[in-house]
């Protein structure tokens, strides 16, 4: 997992927000809804893939929710680091 992001849902998988794991070791009585990024950067499962790197570069973003136009919770993309194999999965390693 790394360190990656997690997504808050709610039960019907509307994506609420975003916490990275940086947030995670903060106090641990402080609220999620505190410590999450409430508006991230998404994508619809129709974004061309090679409009994704551009766009994350010019942002300064490493990674982006994949939801549908209602905000129901499709996926996430990640920026893989230069010289690393993006078809290979980080547990692999």
């Amino acid at each position: 997992m790394g360190d990656e992001p997690l997504i808050v849902t709610d039960a019907d998988r509307i994506v609420l927000g975003l916490v990275g794991r940086d947030a995670l070791t903060s106090d641990p009585t402080t609220p999620v809804e505190q410590v999450m990024d409430s508006a991230p950067v998404t994508f619809r499962p129709n974004v061309r893939a090679g409009d994704v790197p551009d766009y994350f570069k010019k942002q300064g973003v490493r990674y982006a929710i994949v939801t549908t136009s209602d905000g129901v919770l499709v996926g996430l993309i990640r920026l893989h680091p230069a010289g690393t194999d993006a078809g290979r999965d980080q547990t692999d390693r």
